[in-house]
């Protein structure tokens, strides 16, 4: 059982650590580029790398203590389970009280820009916009064949696929 335990171990551990520094430890199911009503969407990963590094640790520590084979293997799955219910419940505690800064694509339509590199519709730009209080730059196309100056003023459109669409803002609309 000893190597089995190490397996789990080595296997659970550094996906734990990839979560503490890379993130997505929160991501819903076992991951998002599988089928969301798949088998494997019960469970995030990160619950898994929870068991199976609280399994195999404990298994492992049982055992070097002295344990007894069914002891230590029944005391690892329960250490196992209960860490891994931990973990989820303390994510799905965090997904419902948490807040997004996130702002919606519909939200940006009528905003005011300006650009920061020419618009052109044979040419991409960018733009410069204020965003719940964060500056922040997009890429732009012109909603129609105009092309727009450095430095002029727009305002979006639509936005589409990250692009924002944009037409010049007439002179006495601005609002410096």
């Amino acid at each position: 059982m000893t190597g089995l335990y190490i397996f789990f171990l080595a296997v659970g551990a550094p996906l734990l650590l990839w979560f503490a520094f890379a993130g997505d430890a929160d991501a819903e199911g076992f991951g998002s580029d599988i089928d969301p009503d798949g088998p494997l969407s019960v469970i995030s990963l990160s619950t898994v790398a929870f068991i199976m590094t609280f399994f195999g640790l404990t298994g492992l520590l049982s055992e070097l203590g002295g344990s007894g084979a069914i002891f230590a293997f029944v005391l690892a799955v329960m250490v196992g389970v209960v860490a891994g219910g931990l973990n989820s419940a303390a994510f799905a505690w965090l997904r419902r009280n948490s807040t997004s800064s996130e702002v919606m694509d519909s939200e940006l339509e009528g905003q005011i820009a300006r650009v920061a590199l020419p618009v052109s519709k044979k040419h991409r730009g960018k733009i410069v916009l204020d965003i719940a209080g964060a500056r922040e730059q997009m890429t732009a196309s012109p909603a129609d064949n105009s092309t727009i100056d450095i430095g002029k003023p727009v305002v979006v459109v639509r936005v589409e696929g990250g692009v924002a669409y944009v037409a010049p803002l007439d002179p006495d609309l601005e609002l410096d």
